[in-house]
């Protein structure tokens, strides 16, 4: 059997001085970046939604004179799409 004899308390290291206020500021500052980023994000969501929905509807007036009732169903869900990504 083996033992160990510890013949001392080990120090106790503080942490170096501001490392704190360096630790809090990076904190904020990540967090400010995570938020413009979703809020980035939420805005690009609403424009991708848009330039999808347009697409559909140029789609649908190509085959308005050949397909009506297809276009009426790609109107409708253009107008759905975007409706459904505008609360986003």
């Amino acid at each position: 059997m083996s033992s160990i004899t510890v013949t001392g308390i080990p120090a106790i290291k503080t942490a170096p001085r501001g490392a704190l206020w360096a630790a809090r500021a990076a904190a904020s500052v990540w967090s400010g970046l995570s938020k413009w980023i979703a809020a980035g994000r939420e805005r690009s969501l609403g424009l991708d939604a848009a330039v999808e929905a347009a697409q559909v509807r140029a789609l649908a007036h190509r085959h308005a004179a050949t397909d009506p009732g297809f276009a009426a169903d790609l109107m409708a869900a253009a107008d759905r799409h975007e409706a459904q990504h505008a609360d986003r």
